[in-house]
């Protein structure tokens, strides 16, 4: 079935949608991601942020020819009798302190690493590689070369030259190249602003007596994701079961891009948060997944923020995050980056699988140069002990067949997302 017929029976008829694909699913999502505003933010404030903007350099690196080595400068034509006509040494120039003067047959100067080539230079003897006496460089056992040693001017690069494109995250290195240039601001994205709503009676807060309850570990979760990937996460709180505590959290909805609610999305008596959603009028895009963990995420449009309402076991919400939530991210950055498939061996036996997509948690290990994953041997959505120890997710089509130890797999590697995740 094609993207608008969903779109359109969601928000135009209101009705529920059986299960639909993973692949469908994402399409949807980063669809309806909209533009985001920029602004200029100074250079080292900027790391990790997404450019709005190409980056183009004002100045030549190097803004004159300069020295890559210690050594002397001089004309290459005064080596041509270097045995009867030695070279005199009249001067020095050093980063900063440039020899103004120009050098003449059979003169050199003292030059130092990063200093400024003189007029009528252009050369670089080493300085382990001649011979001196009396101020005089008397002989050389350098292979002699034009320009050998010498930076040229804008050898790193030139004014006007491309430096970062836009739409893309900047990095230390992108840093580095962009401040050489003397910019002091760049252009970026604002940071998408994802509100996060825990709800749930039994509920606690990290530190409280527990009385029957359990820790609210998913906010903190998602709040880490969110951050890696390079958006803004904002706790809205837990709420309680029931719809006017939900609503009351929800009251301010309005400032967020995106809200991502966690519990309650399922079809129990206690599930109310796609309830209060359509109560504040959110249009249901689509509810229901083929996958597993995950199978009751909700998606829809509430003006201009759009929900995704998570399980609220934290596997199921962490690998929510993974396939839906970083794609929309990257949607409103305008980054267009796939989390690359991997191919390994499974170290066991899998049994068949159902309709729904699997995403099996896995260890993974690089062995002569062949990926090798060993399954946890506890994959229920609750057990945060053993995300905890995996590296990866083992991917199994819809009613894919049995395999045996030793069978081609493909997995996606966290690291291959974010090291922090």
């Amino acid at each position: 079935m094609k993207l608008n017929f969903y779109l359109n029976q969601a928000e135009n008829l209101g009705h529920l949608i059986e299960m639909i694909s993973v692949q469908e699913a994402i399409k949807i999502i980063t669809n309806r991601a909209t533009k985001l505003e920029d602004e200029k933010v100074r250079i080292n404030k900027c790391l990790g942020r997404i450019s709005s903007k190409n980056v183009f350099a004002t100045i030549n690196s190097p803004p004159q020819d300069v020295s890559s080595m210690d050594g002397y400068a001089l004309n290459s034509v005064s080596l041509r009798k270097i045995s009867s006509n030695p070279i005199k040494i009249i001067g020095e120039s050093a980063a900063g302190r440039p020899f103004t003067e120009k050098i003449k047959k059979n003169e050199c100067i003292e030059i130092y690493t990063g200093a400024e080539i003189p007029k009528g230079a252009d050369i670089i003897l080493l300085q382990e590689r001649v011979k001196l006496k009396n101020n005089y460089i008397i002989a050389t056992n350098q292979n002699i070369k034009k320009y050998q040693y010498i930076r040229k001017k804008g050898s790193n690069f030139k004014k006007n030259t491309l430096l970062l494109k836009k739409y893309n995250l900047i990095t230390s290195r992108s840093l580095g190249l962009i401040i050489s240039s003397n910019q002091t601001h760049i252009q970026v994205f604002k940071k998408l602003k994802i509100g996060i709503l825990a709800s749930g009676n039994e509920l606690k807060k990290v530190g409280s007596k527990l009385n029957n309850g359990i820790i609210s570990s998913n906010s903190l979760l998602l709040e880490t994701m969110i951050q890696s990937f390079g958006a803004e996460p904002y706790d809205l709180g837990i709420a309680k079961d029931t719809k006017s505590s939900i609503a009351k959290k929800l009251k301010n909805i309005h400032k967020y891009n995106v809200l991502i609610t966690t519990g309650g999305a399922s079809v129990g008596k206690h599930d109310l948060i796609k309830d209060v959603l359509n109560d504040l009028g959110m249009k249901l895009v689509f509810w229901k997944v083929a996958m597993r963990p995950g199978k009751p995420l909700i998606f829809g449009v509430l003006k201009n923020t759009l929900i995704l309402g998570f399980p609220g076991n934290p596997v199921s919400s962490y690998v929510s995050s993974l396939i839906f939530l970083k794609p929309l991210i990257n949607s409103y950055y305008k980054i267009n980056i796939q989390t690359p498939i991997k191919k390994g061996f499974t170290e066991k036996s899998l049994i068949p699988n159902d309709e729904r997509q699997e995403y099996l948690r896995a260890e993974v290990y690089l062995k002569n140069n062949k990926y090798h994953l060993t399954p946890v041997s506890k994959q229920d959505s609750s057990m945060t002990s053993s995300l905890s120890k995996a590296n990866a997710l083992i991917i199994r089509e819809p009613l894919a067949k049995s395999v045996k130890k030793g069978s081609k797999v493909n997995f996606i590697q966290f690291s291959d997302i974010h090291t922090n995740i």
